[in-house]
């Protein structure tokens, strides 16, 4: 599967129009997908690309306007909810906390803001494997920060869903962009096993806060995980 972008244009208008994003965050969609972009050749292998959204409560989106868009719940629970579409460019939603910013005391945006863009690297092939291990060092060359999660025997849990291992890289502030997922091996989701690993914060930032340890909706990550 590859992403099909002929619609992109027509969809964020969309969710500018709902004001769920920002003209800028939908410029700074855009730009990933031009060939300037440093990682442009593991976003053309990848299977999909998420765009993760915090809103103040999941509970009032317009769920009815975006089914009708093509939006299709793929998994929900109690503050976050993912719609999945057909050409690859889904669209995460949360009220609770999913990074290691949401605990630490530093002014946030005001919300609906994106939290991250996701790359998604489904396929456990020898070649996609090799991209996904290549990430760190290339995130360096653009002189960008970077944080592994996960592999091995240790698969990265969000809520009740599980890809093998993760790699963020945190764009510098002249790009503009947000920080960026890459997720690697299949995406498991399990309504009996949950767990929540938050996305790192950018290692710049824990350079100068005092961040806590803690999982999805402020309680400790030792309960979290099953």
């Amino acid at each position: 599967m590859s992403i099909d972008t002929s619609e992109l244009g027509r969809k964020l208008a969309f969710f500018q129009d709902q004001m769920l994003l920002s003209t800028a965050e939908a410029n700074q969609l855009q730009a990933l997908f031009a060939d300037q972009f440093g990682f442009y050749n593991a976003l053309q292998r990848a299977d999909s690309l998420h765009v993760h959204i915090k809103v103040d409560n999941v509970d009032q989106l317009p769920q009815q306007a975006i089914v009708t868009q093509g939006g299709v719940i793929e998994n929900t629970k109690p503050g976050y909810v993912k719609y999945a579409f057909a050409d690859g460019v889904h669209f995460i939603f949360s009220s609770i906390n999913v990074s290691q910013e949401d605990l630490m005391d530093l002014p946030r945006p005001g919300k609906p803001f994106v939290d991250h863009f996701g790359i998604d690297l489904r396929r456990e092939t020898p070649e996609i494997e090799a991209m996904f291990a290549s990430i760190p060092a290339q995130a360096r060359a653009l002189g960008w920060e970077t944080t592994a999660q996960g592999g091995a025997d240790k698969p990265v849990f969000c809520c009740h869903v599980q890809v093998k291992a993760k790699h963020w890289v945190y764009p510098t502030r002249e790009t503009n962009l947000p920080p960026i997922e890459f997720a690697y091996g299949p995406l498991t989701i399990s309504g009996e096993k949950s767990g929540c690993d938050l996305r790192p914060a950018n290692p710049a930032l824990l350079n100068t806060h005092k961040s806590q340890t803690a999982s999805c909706g402020g309680a400790p990550s030792s309960t979290c995980k099953g």
